[in-house]
């Protein structure tokens, strides 16, 4: 910044010395006296020699204010990135992806504007139109504020104008936000709204996002309009009341004509960077907004995450008197459980009973509450964030795949693990015959959030993600849904032969699936119903033996057509 605003402050100042050069030049033909071509040759010169360097400073300035930009964007990027992945989900699912995106990739761009212009270019004119108008002074006062008479017609519009943006920048940031967030919402459900045969103006909450963002962006741009034509004319017009009043006090013989052509001659080079100077106004008022909402992104409560220095003692997972809550709504209500290790403990319950909450808190998606969550003995808040992912293996049933290649995506799990290993974990994972039919085999990328792949496809593709990982502890929440009955056997038969001698924890819908766990927990509303294995369930829970019978029921499911009606 340093080196930035030195260069673009000399780059300025030797704009004004050029006026001042050519200055010389007009005043020697004004007053008649002899010219040397001699010494034409030689001003013409270090006229040239000035602009050249001019031009070299300005560009130099602005390659180390653009590299220190850059260099700030990099690292709030960072910053906003390293605090996403330390704040709850709530506070990332309340933002929104669209909101996010916006502060990522907008927001923090238009930052550049400040760093790489503003303040640098800013800092430059500003110093350089000090000292012009402080010669203008010293030669005559009189000039010197003729000269800045343009300057209250232009502030006031530029003020008038900021008075109105203030009003209207909070509502027209929402708007877009708003739109940002509904644009994903559109793309990202494209395939429904086709199948239902929606289009741009019958979706009515994309349409109107939008259109409500082009009538504030349109109302606010009329008004500004009319204030920027003012500013943009009459600033840069140093020469409109300096001229005729000047040329009456010269026609009067109260100022020689050699001062009076000097002070035009600054007055004209005031126009150029007082013109530049202006530019930067109004981005302040909007910067500082867009600057807000990375601060308030930045300001978010975070998971407290500490390294007590503790190790486990084992691989048991207990949960002891939790409660937590979304917002003001009770999710979990003094559960207390334990997974041991080595074994498998299936979570059941009806949707809504809060067993996917409990593996999201064990992996520290949110923080609870009330209680405590323990792995072998320590609590997870005692643990680095590192350390914990280290420790678990945990396969959504939202499955995200990025858009690179199959081989890379299941190397996330252990990015040291070569092809080989990949492929063997593809083999064990029920992966590689579907993946070496397709036409790059390993290669093929898997399209924006794995959008190429069938659902099944990319469930398996997670669930090699996660056996590649190799950890201690593998939490399976509904990892099964979209697998196909062909190969659901197959890949519960491998996920029992990975997970030996590990804490296995497996959220279940299809209770068939689950028969055999060693511990089968029954949530109900929030709590534990009650626990033990399948056989002990079916004749001491109420709860587990009405969600059985209603598991044997839809698998007996069959969808009936009158006669005549072809089946499909």
């Amino acid at each position: 910044m340093f080196n930035a605003m030195a260069l673009l402050t000399l780059s300025a100042l030797l704009g004004i010395l050029s006026y001042v050069l050519v200055n010389l030049v007009v005043v020697r033909f004004l007053q008649k006296m002899p010219v040397d071509p001699g010494y034409l040759l030689g001003l013409s010169a270090l006229l040239l020699i000035c602009l050249w360097i001019k031009a070299l400073t300005y560009f130099k300035g602005l390659s180390a204010s653009h590299k220190l930009a850059y260099d700030t964007l990099l690292g709030i990027r960072r910053r906003l990135a390293d605090k996403v992945m330390k704040m709850p989900m709530g506070a990332v699912v309340r933002r929104g992806s669209g909101g996010l995106k916006k502060s990522f990739v907008e927001n923090v761009e238009d930052m550049e504007l400040i760093l790489a212009h503003a303040m640098p270019e800013g800092f430059g004119n500003a110093l350089a139109i000090a000292l012009a108008i402080l010669t203008l002074f010293v030669l005559d006062w009189r000039l010197a504020l003729l000269t800045l008479a343009v300057l209250p017609i232009g502030m006031g519009a530029i003020m008038m104008m900021f008075q109105g943006s203030v009003k209207r920048m909070g509502p027209y940031y929402e708007a877009s936000r708003e739109m940002n967030e509904n644009i994903i919402e559109y793309i990202s459900g494209m395939e429904v709204i086709k199948v239902f045969n929606q289009t741009t103006s019958s979706f009515h909450k994309f349409s109107s996002s939008v259109e409500k963002y082009k009538k504030f962006t349109l109302d606010w741009f009329h008004i500004s309009w009319n204030y920027m034509t003012v500013y943009s004319v009459f600033l840069p017009a140093t020469l409109l009341f300096l001229l005729p009043v000047g040329t009456l006090f010269y026609l009067h013989g109260t100022l020689p004509l050699s001062r009076f052509v000097l002070c035009m001659m600054l007055a004209m080079s005031l126009g150029s960077p007082l013109a530049r100077l202006v530019e930067f106004f109004p981005m302040f008022p909007m910067l500082r907004q867009k600057a807000q909402k990375l601060e308030d992104i930045l300001s978010e409560e975070e998971i407290i995450s500490r390294d007590a220095g503790k190790k486990p003692d084992g691989y048991a997972v207990s949960f002891q008197n939790v409660s937590f809550a979304y917002g003001d709504a009770d999710v979990l209500k003094d559960v207390t459980l334990t997974a041991g290790e080595g074994n498998l403990t299936a979570l059941v319950g009806e949707s809504g009973a809060g067993k996917s909450t409990l593996a999201k808190l064990l992996v520290r998606f949110w923080d609870i509450r009330e209680g405590s969550i323990q792995i072998g003995g320590v609590d997870i808040h005692d643990l680095d964030f590192g350390t914990l992912m280290n420790l678990i293996s945990y396969v959504s049933q939202d499955i995200f795949l990025f858009d690179t290649t199959l081989m890379e995506n299941i190397r996330m799990g252990r990015p040291d693990a070569t092809d080989d290993e990949v492929i063997e974990i593809a083999k064990t994972a029920q992966c590689h015959e579907f993946i070496t039919s397709l036409e790059n085999g390993y290669q093929t990328m898997a399209g924006d959030a794995g959008g190429k792949l069938s659902g099944g496809q990319k469930q398996r593709i997670s669930i090699a993600r996660a056996l590649l990982k190799d950890a201690p502890i593998v939490v399976l929440d509904e990892a099964t849904s979209f697998t196909d009955p062909e190969n659901e056997d197959k890949l519960q038969e491998v996920i029992s032969q990975l997970v030996r001698g590990k804490t296995l924890i497996v959220v279940a819908h299809r209770l068939s699936t689950i028969v055999n766990a060693d511990t089968i927990v029954v949530m109900d509303n929030g709590k534990v119903s009650a626990s033990g294995r399948h056989e002990e369930l079916l004749s001491a829970s109420p709860v587990y033996k009405r969600l059985w019978q209603a598991h044997q029921q839809s698998m007996h499911w069959d969808i009936g057509a009158k006669e005549g009606i072809a089946n499909v």
